[in-house]
């Protein structure tokens, strides 16, 4: 069984060493390694040099993560596709464990993302990891999914082509792919013994204005179809402090099962409903705005 990973780069110099690594030491004949990358410089290109086993694509355009791993995707000979950010470590196992599950017959699933607290374990990385991996703990059984991380995802490649990969925009990607999946169905997975270490380590500033993002694009995403229904929108309006206050218990009910420590209790778990207040007035933008989604990042 022949794997392809496709990482999408930009700017990754400072990450991608540490990913390429840990790829080296569980490889084997049957894995291929490929980064697409979009940078204006060689340093990237410089690192991938010390792996012989990298095979390195320049995209002199600067391009969005989905459409690096369209690239990969469509330039690649395995069977299989494993996505993973460059800011990604994978657990020594991790491969092994890939193909177990899909010897098992889950094709299409993610793995479990886990702060790499080696690298940061400050308040916003904890935030940040928090809000968004609070379904993909090591902790959880193998589990039906209705989407799936980008960070860390595992592909039938034929899957992945026949639904033409992901769609070139800036963010969620990964929600609009595996959402449309599921919608035609296709059946997901987490497969919590698949374990990858990603790096948060964006300021608070920043996460909160991603949170806010994600609001205002998972409106496009979801319900972009209702968008002129003038009263659809002034009911949705209404409603969305009690959706808001849903997705933030469910985050934190998730987290503490999950992940339960008291700093989690304490701490990250009320300011989830921050976190909220900023997703709910992305969202609201999106209603009241109307302008597509956010090309921010």
């Amino acid at each position: 069984m022949m794997l392809s990973v496709v990482i999408p780069s930009y700017c990754a110099e400072k990450n991608l060493d540490p990913c390429l690594q840990s790829i080296d030491s569980q490889k084997d004949e049957n894995v291929e390694v490929i980064v697409v990358d979009c940078s204006p410089h060689d340093e990237v290109k410089s690192i991938c040099e010390k792996y012989q086993f990298v095979t390195f694509i320049k995209s002199e355009v600067r391009f969005n993560p989905g459409e690096g791993r369209n690239i990969g995707a469509k330039a690649s000979k395995g069977s299989h596709l494993i996505f993973i950010d460059a800011d990604v470590v994978l657990e020594q196992n991790a491969i092994a464990n890939i193909r177990r599950n899909i010897t098992n017959g889950f094709n299409n699933f993610g793995g479990a993302l886990e702060l790499n607290r080696d690298i940061n374990n400050d308040f916003s990385a904890n935030v940040e990891h928090f809000y968004f991996n609070h379904e993909s703990q090591s902790t959880r059984k193998v589990k039906k999914r209705s989407n799936l991380s980008s960070a860390f995802m595992i592909f039938d490649k034929s899957v992945f082509l026949n639904y033409g990969g992901f769609k070139d925009i800036p963010r969620m990607q990964d929600t609009e792919l595996t959402e449309r999946l599921v919608s035609n169905g296709e059946t997901l997975y987490l497969a919590p013994d698949v374990i990858g270490y990603q790096i948060q380590d964006s300021p608070l500033k920043k996460v909160l204005k991603k949170i806010s993002i994600t609001g205002n694009n998972l409106y496009f995403i979801r319900y972009g179809n209702h968008s002129e229904k003038v009263l659809w929108k002034i009911l949705m309006a209404m409603i969305l402090p009690l959706l808001m206050l849903a997705k933030v218990t469910r985050i934190n009910v998730r987290q503490l099962k999950y992940a339960f420590s008291v700093p989690n209790l304490l701490i990250y778990s009320p300011f989830m409903y921050v976190c909220g207040i900023y997703w709910m007035l992305g969202f609201y933008r999106g209603l009241i705005v109307n302008d597509g989604i956010a090309s921010g990042r």
